[in-house]
C-alpha cells in the first residue's frame, strides 16, 4: 500500500493498517515537523525502537544516512521489507552486551519491551508473545559512526538502561528526540535524575508533547 507522511509518499506492507491510519489522520505530525526542523542532510540518523519503519522512512527523506533498530522479530520482518535499501538491525540496545528478553501483549505491537509488567495502560507480557533477542550498547553501536548524529529513541522503558552512560551524551552530543516511559522504569526517581542530568548537557532542549524531548546540543 502507499502511504503519505507529510506529503511524502512511501510503500509499505499493510499492517498495521491502524497505525497507518493515525499517520493519515495527523497523529504522529509532531514528530515529523521535529525532523523538518532539526533533523540535517549531514545527520546519520539513528532509530532506536524503529518498529515498523516510519520515522526511518520519514528521515530518509533528510538524513544522509538511516539507520534502523529493532529487536521485536514481527515488527523487524515488517520494517525490513518498508525499509528495503536502509541499513535495517533486529537488536536491542540496552546497558549491557549479549542477549535480553522482551515481550508484550502480543509480537509485533508496538509495546514490545524488557519490563514485563503492566504500565500506562497496557496489559502485561502474554505468555508464548516472548523471545531472546541480541542486544548492545548504545555506546558500542555508535562508535565507528561518524557526528553528527540524531538519535530517536522510542524503546518502550529501555531508555532508562540507555541513560544510565550519560558520559556518553556529553561526549558526543547527538540531537536526541526521546519519548519517556517511567511506568516501564524499575527505579523511577533515579531514572528521572539521570535524565535531569543528561537533559542539562542539552540547554536549548524542548519538551514537544509530555515525556518526548528534543535533546538540541
Amino acid at each position: 500500500m502507499q502511504v503519505s507522511i507529510k506529503g511524502k509518499l512511501f510503500e509499505v506492507c499493510d499492517q498495521p493498517a491502524d497505525y497507518w491510519g493515525w499517520i493519515a489522520e495527523g497523529r504522529y505530525d509532531n514528530e515529523w515537523n521535529v525532523y523538518d526542523k532539526y533533523l540535517k542532510p549531514e545527520h546519520t540518523f539513528i532509530d532506536l525502537g524503529a518498529w515498523v519503519g516510519a520515522h526511518s522512512l520519514f528521515a530518509s527523506t533528510i538524513a544522509g544516512k538511516v539507520i534502523a533498530v529493532e529487536p521485536d522479530p514481527v515488527a523487524f520482518a515488517i520494517a525490513e521489507k518498508n525499509l528495503a535499501g536502509l541499513d535495517v538491525h533486529q537488536l536491542a540496545v540496552s546497558d549491557k552486551q549479549g542477549t535480553i528478553k522482551i515481550g508484550s501483549g502480543w509480537l509485533g505491537a508496538s509495546t514490545t519491551r524488557v519490563n514485563p509488567n503492566a504500565g500506562g495502560g497496557i496489559g502485561a507480557w502474554v505468555e508464548g508473545q516472548t523471545c531472546e533477542v541480541a542486544c548492545t550498547t548504545l555506546r558500542d553501536f555508535i562508535c565507528d559512526l561518524p557526528d553528527p548524529l540524531f538519535i530517536k529513541i522510542d524503546v518502550e522503558g529501555s531508555e532508562e538502561a540507555i541513560l544510565k552512560d550519560a558520559g556518553l551524551f556529553a561526549e558526543r552530543k547527538p540531537t536526541v528526540l526521546i519519548e519517556l516511559h517511567p511506568f516501564w522504569w524499575k527505579d523511577i526517581e533515579q531514572t528521572w535524575k539521570v535524565f535531569e542530568v543528561v537533559k542539562a548537557l542539552y540547554p536549548n532542549s524542548i519538551e514537544a508533547v509530555k515525556n518526548t524531548w528534543v535533546l538540541l546540543p
